[in-house]
C-alpha cells in the first residue's frame, strides 16, 4: 500500500527519546523532547540532534555553545509528553517535577531521574530541510549506578528508553534479546 510522502515518518521504526537541558544566559533553564538523534562518530565521540532552528533551544545551544543530553525512563513519560508543550518557562525542571544538579564539565545541568546524561559542547550544525542537525562532542557522561557492571561495561541491556510512536504514544524499547548464530572462526 502506497502512502502520502508525509507520512513516512510513521513508517520507519521509532527511535529512543531524549531531553535535551540547556541553561541560557541569564541562567533559565530549559529541557526540550526530541526523537530525532543518533551517534554519528566513535572518536571523537559525536552525537546529532534535528531540532526546527525556531525553537528556544536551538537559540541557546547556538548562543552557549553546549547541552546536556538525558536518556529517560518510562517513569518520565509525563515530564517527557509535558516538556514538548514548555516555552519559556521561568523554571522548567520545577515544572516537569525533574530535578537539576550540576553538570561535570559544562553549564547546562543534568537531569537527576534520567538514567544518562551526556554533556555536549557544540560542534557544527548542517541545515537539513525545516530542520538542523546540530553536531556536539560528548565530553562528559555519567549513567545510573545499576546500569554500570563489575568489570565497568555499561549494562545497556538494563537501559529501558522510551520511544515516540505519535502524538502521546509512546513504547519501551525493552525486550528479548536475540542473538544471531555466527559461523565459527576458521583458525
Amino acid at each position: 500500500m502506497q502512502i502520502e510522502l508525509l507520512q513516512m515518518l510513521y513508517a520507519t521504526p521509532p527511535t529512543g527519546v531524549i531531553l535535551v537541558s540547556t541553561i541560557d544566559r541569564n541562567q533559565r533553564n530549559n529541557i526540550a523532547p526530541f526523537a530525532w538523534w543518533t551517534v554519528v562518530s566513535k572518536e571523537p565521540p559525536l552525537i546529532a540532534i534535528s531540532i526546527k532552528p525556531s525553537t528556544n533551544t536551538f537559540r541557546i545551544i547556538k548562543d552557549t555553545a553546549e547541552f546536556t543530553i538525558g536518556v529517560p525512563d518510562p517513569k518520565l513519560l509525563d515530564a517527557v509528553y509535558q516538556s514538548a508543550g514548555l516555552h519559556k518557562e521561568p523554571d522548567e525542571f520545577k515544572k516537569l517535577g525533574l530535578t537539576a544538579i550540576p553538570a561535570l564539565k559544562i553549564n547546562s545541568p543534568r537531569i537527576n531521574e534520567c538514567q544518562v546524561n551526556i554533556e555536549c559542547r557544540y560542534r557544527d550544525d548542517i541545515k537539513c530541510g525545516d530542520h538542523v542537525l546540530i553536531i556536539g562532542e560528548a565530553v562528559a557522561v555519567d549513567i545510573r549506578d545499576d546500569l554500570v557492571h563489575d568489570d565497568d561495561a555499561v549494562m545497556r541491556r538494563n537501559l529501558v528508553p522510551l520511544a515516540h510512536l505519535t502524538k502521546n504514544k509512546f513504547t519501551t524499547m525493552e525486550g528479548t534479546i536475540l542473538e544471531a548464530s555466527a559461523e565459527e572462526e576458521e583458525k
